[in-house]
Parts: structure tokens; C-alpha cells; sequence
């Protein structure tokens, strides 16, 4: 197995060991919500969960990112799937670089979350730029448009015509279901992390 794949993956064992061994220094409650003048009024107390959510944050997104690839795989071709891993290769290891201060945002602060996040949004910015470049030679034709629907095509998941990576075929009501949720379920389990910890205030 390549260290593209599994790279990202081993970068989560530092600040694993880290937290392991700094346990005892975080304060309880401990902060996980902070205002625009930077002073926490979000806490949860310290618990073993508490400090691990953030490695088990970013390997979800890891983890559901690599699904997504393998998923598209089976839809081909391959040369998409190899364009597909390029475009996510820097970005996986940027999310695993995220960890680091996402877990130790209790002791640091804010501050080193929102240099990483703006990191994150500029290589994600340079990936997008990029992905033309990325994509394979198009051999089949007459595909176009904002949406892919074709109620003859029996696949979920086709090849996009342009760019590279996967889309959906919108000839199929399951489709837009799964889109909504992409769309708003990030934006609940936001929410809902808010609502919890201003609950812990």
C-alpha cells in the first residue's frame, strides 16, 4: 500500500501519542468554543472522548473521502479514479495536518485553527484551478450540462464530462436525496456541536 494512501492515516498517530501523554495538562471543563475577541464561552469536560473527537473527526473525513474514490472506481475509468487521487492527495494530507491544532485547540487557542483552515481553503482553491489538468481525455461525448440526467442510464454515479471526478445521475430521485444530505448534513452536525457546547458554558 503506497504512503499517498495510508500517509495521512499515520500522521494521526502524533498527535494521538501527543494527547496521550499531555492528557493531564488540558484544563477541565475544557474550552471548545471561543468569540470573535477570542475568549472561550464554549467548554465540555475532559474526558476521553472529549479529547479524542477531533483525531476521530478528521479520520472520518479521511476515511470518507477514500470511499468516495473507491466508489467512483467502480464506475471507472481508471484513469478518472488516478485524476481523482491526484486532486486529493494534498488536500488528505492538509486534513490530517489539521489534527494538530484541532486537537489542541483547548491549549493554544483559536488562532492555530484558523491559520489551518485558511490553509486548507487555499490548497482546495489550487486543487480546483488545477483539476482540468487532472482530468482524462474524454472519449465519450454528448453529455453537458449543470446536471447529468439520463433516465436510461441505470448507474447512480457516472463520470463527470468535464473536470475530473464523479457525479450523480439526477434521472434518479435517490440522487437528489443524497445531495441534500451532503449539503445540510455538515451543516447540522455544525449545529448541533454548537448547541452543545454553548450548553456546557
Amino acid at each position: 500500500m503506497k504512503l499517498r494512501s495510508v500517509g495521512p492515516y499515520l500522521l494521526l498517530l502524533i498527535p494521538a501519542v501527543a494527547l496521550v501523554l499531555m492528557a493531564d495538562t488540558f484544563p477541565s471543563p475544557m474550552p471548545v468554543h471561543w468569540n470573535a475577541a477570542g475568549r472561550p464561552n464554549g467548554f465540555f469536560p475532559r474526558t476521553p472522548l472529549a479529547l479524542a473527537f477531533p483525531l476521530l473527526m478528521v479520520g472520518g473525513i479521511l476515511l470518507f473521502l477514500d470511499l468516495i474514490v473507491r466508489s467512483g472506481a467502480r464506475v471507472g475509468p481508471p484513469e478518472m479514479t488516478e485524476g481523482v487521487r491526484r486532486l486529493l492527495a494534498p488536500i488528505r494530507w492538509v486534513i490530517a495536518l489539521m489534527a494538530f491544532p484541532l486537537a489542541f485547540a483547548p491549549l493554544w487557542g483559536p488562532t492555530p485553527v484558523l491559520i489551518a483552515a485558511g490553509l486548507m481553503v487555499l490548497v482546495v482553491v489550487v486543487q480546483i484551478v488545477r483539476s482540468p489538468r487532472l482530468a482524462p481525455t474524454r472519449t465519450e461525448g454528448g453529455r453537458r450540462g449543470l446536471f447529468y440526467v439520463n433516465s436510461e442510464d441505470p448507474r447512480l454515479v457516472v463520470p463527470k464530462t468535464w473536470g475530473v471526478g464523479w457525479t450523480f445521475n439526477f434521472a434518479k430521485p435517490i440522487a437528489w436525496v443524497l445531495l441534500a444530505v451532503l449539503l445540510l448534513g455538515p451543516l447540522a452536525v455544525v449545529f448541533v456541536l454548537f448547541l452543545a457546547a454553548g450548553g456546557h458554558r
